[in-house]
């Protein structure tokens, strides 16, 4: 009897330490409550980025391209998005900012979707390498495109294919 309670007691301790890492950083990752992969490439316009620059901030990162129809349809709803939720203040996480990572491999369409579906107020980023591009096989939206909604602090709060999902999930973390 006392060997089995000696063996519960055990056992119970290596998984609680197992889940104390002696940082309060999560790993990063891609799932919910991981911290976001770090992106360091330059905005369309040639301005330096950084995930660091984020920080405090509410933001969805949109892998899209101007050649997929689900992308083109969603236009309007990530300007109107972002309308609704600029300034903010969230559970973790004030203001609203969009960063847009195309996967075009074009510069001219892309600059007149951007144009066409009235896109300026986003953060843009692009480095042309279409489905080859380093940065969406890092984020896994290389076949999907993909959403992430990521909180104040880095970390990942929502994931989803479609805005929807991301919307309801901002709703519900405003203050």
């Amino acid at each position: 009897m006392k060997n089995k309670l000696l063996l519960i007691i055990t056992l119970t301790g290596i998984v609680f330490l197992s889940f104390i890492n002696g940082s309060p950083e999560p790993r990063e990752g891609l799932d919910v409550g991981n911290k976001v992969p770090e992106i360091n490439q330059p905005l369309l316009d040639g301005t330096p980025f950084s995930t660091d620059s984020l920080k405090g901030k509410m933001v969805l990162i949109d892998f899209w391209a101007s050649f997929d129809a689900q992308s083109r349809v969603e236009n309007h709803q990530k300007t109107k998005m972002l309308k609704a939720y600029k300034n903010q203040k969230f559970l973790n996480g004030q203001d609203f900012i969009i960063i847009s990572i195309s996967l075009d491999r074009f510069k001219t369409p892309l600059n007149q979707v951007i144009q066409r579906d009235k896109l300026e107020a986003l953060q843009h980023i692009c480095d042309f390498q279409g489905r080859e591009s380093e940065l969406a096989k890092s984020f896994n939206s290389v076949d999907h495109m993909k959403n992430y909604l990521i909180d104040g602090d880095g970390r990942i709060v929502a994931v989803a294919n479609n805005l929807k999902a991301i919307d309801q999930r901002l709703a519900k973390l405003m203050k």
